[in-house]
């Protein structure tokens, strides 16, 4: 490597910092010093500052992040990514020190034609972990995105229990309804959403509160009797949809107190987008019911199965036809109407509930089939899976 040495001892280099996460109090990457090793031995010693907290912003916005360090030669106009350094490439508020083995690299550069860039590089997270297994008298949940689903999958009995698993969705537009040529019911979904992966069971649903309603008992099985007002309030959690807040004693309340975000039931559009995975047959697999996807009258003995035993909907989401209807945030109204992230009635006396249950034929457990049921009260068809909307994406 040859590097023009302009003073006896080190040359400076020019160096930027850029953090490419924003908030209201934005995190950013300053005070970027390169230096040289005098006598030269192909590393370069670099230096940064993060003012802020990025990983708290990360978090909000269900990004992975990783320091991304760049060699830019401004006269031959090329960009060298690092990928051998050693030392404290954290992310976290303070002064980090760190070595770019350049030689390892094969890199030749003459030091006054380069600038060095570190920043903070973000990519969307595919999943998201909640950590429950501290129980109901934890202060905090951890939680964890990762970009692909880990050795052996999600479908385990680890998920089922003392993890919760969501996998975000894009934004998208979709029909709502049987009639699939009605375009006055055309639904644009502005915001990307995680969704839960499987209805949120019994074990899950006691380690977040200490209570388990259920009428049938086992810890994979999604919980049921547990009403609207239960999972939401019956104060704030009733407001919907002029407000998205909860009451701090329901289930919600204390997920959201724990994880510092704000998960919720789903909108009964983001339900159906969600259950249809980009179809626009009768249900997510076709347009017969087929019991290897769906729990239903015919097959369950009457009564729930465990989440994930029958086979994911296109978007890998699984029990989104039958197990226990879901419960969503809006009122039930007679009639759907389309829009942009549409909130449903302004008022009413039933909350939605889709996907039908193991109670019911097969007719019921549609993409489509719509239902209605009193807020305060419970029924062993009827559980919920949780969904996170990401608002600041």
């Amino acid at each position: 490597m040859n590097i023009k040495r302009t003073i006896a001892s080190i040359t400076i280099f020019a160096a930027v910092g850029i953090a490419s996460v924003t908030c209201a109090a934005t995190p950013t990457i300053t005070g970027v010093t390169a230096q040289q090793r005098y006598p030269w031995n192909g590393k370069v010693d670099i230096s940064y500052t993060v003012t802020g907290d990025i990983a708290a912003e990360a978090k909000q916005r269900a990004v992975l992040t990783s320091l991304r360090v760049m060699a830019i030669d401004m006269v031959a106009n090329t960009t060298n990514i690092a990928t051998q350094l050693s030392g404290d490439t954290a992310l976290t508020a303070g002064t980090h020190k760190f070595v770019w083995d350049m030689n390892a690299e094969g890199l030749t550069f003459k030091s006054s034609n380069v600038v060095f860039n570190v920043a903070c590089e973000t990519t969307p997270a595919t999943y998201c972990v909640i950590d429950l297994s501290a129980g109901a008298s934890a202060t905090s949940y951890p939680i964890t995105y990762l970009a692909t689903s880990p050795s052996g999958g999600f479908n385990v009995d680890e998920y089922k229990t003392t993890k919760l698993v969501l996998r975000r969705l894009e934004a998208g537009t979709f029909i709502m309804g049987d009639n699939q040529a009605d375009e006055s019911l055309r639904v644009t979904l502005t915001k990307p959403f995680f969704c839960g992966l499987f209805e949120v069971t019994q074990k899950q649903y006691s380690l977040v509160t200490g209570t388990n309603p259920s009428n049938f008992s086992g810890d994979k099985l999604p919980v049921e009797m547990v009403s609207y007002n239960a999972i939401r309030g019956t104060s704030d959690g009733a407001k919907w949809p002029s407000s998205s807040a909860v009451d701090s004693s329901s289930f919600m309340g204390k997920l959201r107190a724990r994880t510092g975000l704000d998960f919720d039931l789903p909108t009964e559009a983001q339900w159906e987008y969600a259950c249809r995975a980009g179809t626009t047959t009768k249900y997510s697999y076709g347009d017969s019911a087929n019991k290897n996807y769906m729990w239903y009258h015919n097959n369950s003995c009457s009564q729930t199965q465990e989440v994930g035993t029958k086979s994911p909907n296109p978007w890998g989401l699984y029990d989104m036809h039958g197990n226990v209807f879901e419960l969503c945030l809006d009122w039930y109204a007679s009639s759907l109407s389309g829009g942009t992230d549409p909130k449903g009635s302004s008022s009413g006396s039933s909350r939605v509930e889709r996907g039908g249950s193991w109670y019911d034929y097969n007719s019921i457990c549609t993409s489509s089939h719509r239902g209605g049921y009193y807020p305060s009260n419970g029924h062993a068809s009827i559980g919920f899976r949780l969904v996170r909307t990401l608002s600041n994406q």
